[in-house]
C-alpha cells in the first residue's frame, strides 16, 4: 500500500492535468473479478424508489496511459463499490483531467476522483458537483495552504509590506503559487499588475524560494502543510524537501502570509444524485481503507491517511479563486 505521499499542488503550467494523473493509480493489483462479469454475484437489494432510477453508478477514471491500464488499476474499487452499493458500477475513461471534467459536468458520469483545482474548476462551469470524501495524509493531515515566504533579514513581515517589493509567484496555472494568492490580493482590492516593483513566475516553488533566498526576489509564493516541526520544513511540500537537501534553513525564512486551508483531492459526484445514495458512498468511502486498502489505493494512491468528511465550503478559497479566471 502505498505510504509517502506524492501530491504537488503548485504543480507546472498545467497544473490540473498533473494533479490529476495521480487519480486512480494503485499500488496493487486488480481485484480477482473477471472482466466481463461486472453484475456477477450481486445480491438482489430492496428495491426503492432511488434504486429504480438509477441503474448504475458511472465512474470517471483518468487513462493517461492508456484505458487498458487505468481501468484495470481501478478495478478493485469498482469491485469494491459495486458490492457496497449493491448497484451495478461502470468504469467510463476519460483522456486527462480536462476530459474528466467535462464528463462530469455534462452528466456522462456519476462519480470522479479529482484534483481540488478540478473540483472548483467544475464547480465554476455548472454548480453542479458535489465533493463527499477527501484523503488524510499519513500524518493527519487533511489540507494544505497556499503560503508566502521572506527572508528574515529584510523588513517585510506580511502581504501589506509587498507594496514596491519584487515577487516571484510559480507558474499561472499553479494554485497556491499563483491563482490563490492572486484571488486574496485582489481581494483585498489589490491591483496586482502595479503594486509590486517587478513580478515574476518560476518553474515550481522550490525554483522560486532558492530565486527569493539568493535575493533576486523579495517574497516568494509556494505551499505547505503548516504541521509538524517548523524546523525540518514542516511535514509536506517544497520547505521540507528543500531542508532535507540542505538547501534551505528555516530560520532564514519567515512566513509572512497563509492562505485558509485547501483539502486535499476530494471524491466529487454530481449533485443531483439521490441523497441515500450519496449517503452510502459517504459511508463506503470512511469504512474503506480499513474494509478494503487495495480498493483504497486504486481509488487514493497519494494520501495514505484513510476518508474524512468535506462539503463544498470546505473548498471556499479555491472556489473564489476560480470565479475570478
Amino acid at each position: 500500500m502505498a505510504r509517502h505521499p506524492t501530491f504537488h499542488p503548485t504543480g507546472a503550467a498545467a497544473a490540473l492535468m498533473a494533479l490529476a494523473v495521480l487519480a486512480f493509480c494503485a499500488a496493487g493489483g486488480a481485484r480477482a473479478q473477471e472482466p466481463g462479469k461486472a453484475g456477477a454475484g450481486l445480491s438482489e437489494p430492496p428495491q426503492t424508489d432511488w434504486r429504480s432510477q438509477v441503474r448504475s453508478l458511472r465512474i470517471g477514471v483518468l487513462s493517461p496511459g492508456g484505458e487498458e491500464r487505468e481501468l484495470t488499476m481501478a478495478e478493485p474499487f469498482r469491485a469494491h463499490m459495486q458490492e457496497t452499493l449493491g448497484l451495478p458500477v461502470k468504469l467510463v475513461p476519460a483522456r486527462d483531467m480536462r476530459a474528466l471534467i467535462d464528463a462530469i459536468v455534462n452528466g456522462r458520469v456519476d462519480y470522479a476522483r479529482m484534483s481540488a483545482s478540478a473540483f472548483a474548476s467544475g464547480w465554476a462551469l455548472c454548480r453542479c458537483l458535489e465533493p463527499l470524501a477527501a484523503p488524510q495524509a499519513a500524518d493527519g493531515t487533511r489540507d494544505y495552504r497556499a503560503i508566502a515566504v521572506a527572508r528574515t533579514s529584510v523588513a517585510i513581515n506580511r502581504l501589506g509590506d509587498l507594496k514596491g517589493k519584487r515577487v516571484i509567484f510559480s507558474e499561472p496555472g499553479s494554485v497556491s503559487g499563483y491563482m490563490v494568492p492572486i484571488a486574496v490580493l485582489r481581494g483585498q482590492g489589490i491591483d496586482t499588475a502595479h503594486y509590486f516593483s517587478a513580478q515574476n513566475h518560476a518553474e515550481g516553488p522550490q525554483t522560486a524560494i532558492a530565486a527569493m533566498l539568493r535575493g533576486d526576489y523579495d517574497a516568494a509564493f509556494a505551499w505547505s502543510s503548516l504541521a509538524g516541526e517548523r524546523g525540518e520544513g514542516y511535514s509536506l511540500g517544497p520547505l521540507r524537501r528543500m531542508v532535507a537537501q540542505g538547501r534551505l534553513d528555516m530560520d532564514a525564512i519567515r512566513i509572512i502570509w497563509q492562505s485558509d486551508p485547501i483539502p486535499h483531492p476530494p471524491q466529487v459526484v454530481r449533485a443531483n444524485l439521490p441523497e441515500d445514495l450519496k449517503s452510502l458512498i459517504r459511508a463506503a468511502l470512511f469504512d474503506l481503507l480499513a474494509a478494503e486498502p487495495e480498493a483504497y489505493d486504486a481509488t487514493e494512491p497519494a494520501f495514505s491517511g484513510g476518508f474524512v468528511a468535506v462539503t463544498r465550503d470546505s473548498y471556499t478559497v479555491l472556489l473564489h479563486a476560480f470565479a475570478l479566471q
